[in-house]
């Protein structure tokens, strides 16, 4: 696909369009607002699914967001400038990771797509709200476990689905239920149909688990569960994290030609 033709649509849509689609878009979300810390795209190629919206708050990014609410903004929008939330400066780096791995995926087909661009066409969400350190089951919330699944199943249509800390509670039979739930997209979390050793790291084995689906509307997805969350080891050294993103994505690449 042409992601920079698909981007340049979005951008034309007229502010009536755009309005219409965002509106729909926050209607769906479990609060009838849209989350914060979830920054979205308003029809994203990419989407990056976490557990909850961390626990390594910038305090000055805090004060930034008290005085000028459009700052790390999260609603869906077509074009994403620095004011996105996936600028903010968390002290573990994990948006600064999201976007190298949003830049990466995208510019494997379009190498002259820019950060700001690729991000733009990604949307990053949780399933819970809560702010957790070590992710379990607990920190899951069934509403937006739901949600999350039919954003995937009967509105959006991304190439690729990333999850990041999320593969012993998507097993949980009870959370798998939630995913698997009338308007979700269907998904047997506990057989993947791929497996990938992430082949550069030796110090132990880490693997990446892939499944490959379609929605309501007959799309193909690519579903990745990561080896490890971003935040967690080894990934929190960037350069092995930037290291896991190269090695999968030229692979993805591959496989996609």
């Amino acid at each position: 696909m042409d992601y920079l033709e698909h981007l340049r649509f979005l951008e034309s849509l007229t502010p009536e369009e755009n309005e219409k689609i965002i509106n729909g878009l926050v209607n769906t979300a479990p609060d009838s607002q849209w989350p914060d810390g979830m920054p979205a795209s308003i029809d994203p190629k990419l989407v990056l699914i976490g557990v909850s919206y961390g626990n390594a708050p910038n305090r000055e990014a805090e004060e930034s967001r008290k005085e000028n609410g459009d700052y790390f903004h999260s609603a869906p929008c077509a074009v994403k400038h620095e004011n996105s939330h996936f600028y903010y400066p968390d002290t573990r780096r994990y948006w600064e990771k999201l976007r190298y791995l949003s830049h990466s995926f995208f510019k494997r087909h379009c190498p002259n797509i820019t950060e700001n661009q690729a991000i733009s066409l990604t949307t990053h969400v949780n399933l819970g709200t809560g702010s957790a350190g070590f992710a379990t089951k607990k920190d899951v919330e069934e509403l937006y476990v739901k949600w999350v699944s039919k954003l995937l199943n009967k509105i959006h249509s991304p190439d690729l689905v990333i999850l990041f800390g999320l593969n012993g509670i998507l097993k949980d039979d009870e959370i798998s239920d939630w995913w698997n739930s009338e308007y979700g997209l269907l998904v047997n979390w506990k057989k993947p149909d791929n497996t990938q050793s992430f082949s550069s790291y030796t110090v132990r084995n880490l693997t990446f688990r892939e499944w490959s689906v379609r929605n309501s509307m007959n799309h193909p997805i690519r579903l990745v569960i990561w080896p490890n969350h971003p935040s967690r080891a080894p990934f929190s050294d960037l350069s092995i994290w930037e290291q896991s993103v190269n090695e999968y994505m030229d692979k993805y690449a591959n496989q996609a030609q």
